[in-house]
């Protein structure tokens, strides 16, 4: 049986305006448990992101470690560290304005979902090897296979958009807390370690990428 939620079948909802009620939603729930999984799954993506550079770049992925605290971590073996230490919040941004750009160009979202849920899956499968990491990729796949069956395109189109918006915009209070206000470990850290510059040069970098790119990106999926 397809749901349709009256108000979107009426009209399909433009990436700005989906995107404007993320930023609300996110701001007005941001440390609820309602918004949480949209968190992990930006990580999810983060993660995915450092094992894509360093397959690109000629090297492999061994396993890819995800918590519920949203940390994770990607074990890349070779490949160029320096890209693949770029990638991962410059990969979740890109990310997020493939789906929502995705989403507004292409009609049949039901199907986009079911891939996006496929690749979750696969990756899950292959890569994820702590337990919770495996335990939540399951559940997201599932999620969004439910949705690619049971939601109308029109709802489908929604979800992708929130999703989408969400890795955008989450990257930009993350790089903040984890380069300006933590002592961790960061990819910022390490690049400033091992290569030059400053920690801050490299998240100060990172987000006017992030707000570049979601503004280029509402521009092309209006």
């Amino acid at each position: 049986m397809e749901l349709a939620i009256p108000w979107a079948r009426a009209r399909r909802i433009g990436a700005l305006p989906a995107t404007l009620v993320t930023v609300l939603l996110l701001t007005l729930l941001w440390d609820t448990w309602l918004v949480w999984p949209l968190k992990i799954l930006t990580v999810f993506f983060h993660e995915i992101s450092h094992g894509m550079a360093a397959v690109l770049t000629g090297g492999s992925v061994g396993r890819i470690l995800l918590e519920s605290n949203e940390s994770g971590r990607t074990m890349a073996i070779g490949g160029s560290r320096f890209i693949v230490l770029n990638a991962g919040y410059l990969g979740s941004m890109l990310w997020g304005c493939a789906i929502v750009l995705a989403s507004a160009r292409i009609a049949r979202d039901r199907i986009l979902t079911g891939l996006l849920g496929a690749f979750i899956a696969y990756v899950t499968l292959v890569y994820v090897r702590s337990p919770f990491g495996f335990l939540f990729g399951g559940i997201a796949a599932a999620g969004l296979f439910w949705c690619a069956k049971h939601l109308d395109d029109e709802a489908n189109d929604l979800v992708l958009k929130v999703i989408g918006g969400t890795c955008c915009l989450y990257a930009i209070p993350d790089i903040w807390s984890d380069v300006v206000r933590s002592s961790c470990n960061s990819d910022a850290k390490m690049l400033a370690r091992e290569y030059f510059g400053p920690k801050l040069l490299w998240g100060v970098s990172w987000i006017a990428a992030s707000i570049a790119s979601l503004w280029y990106t509402l521009r092309l999926a209006r």
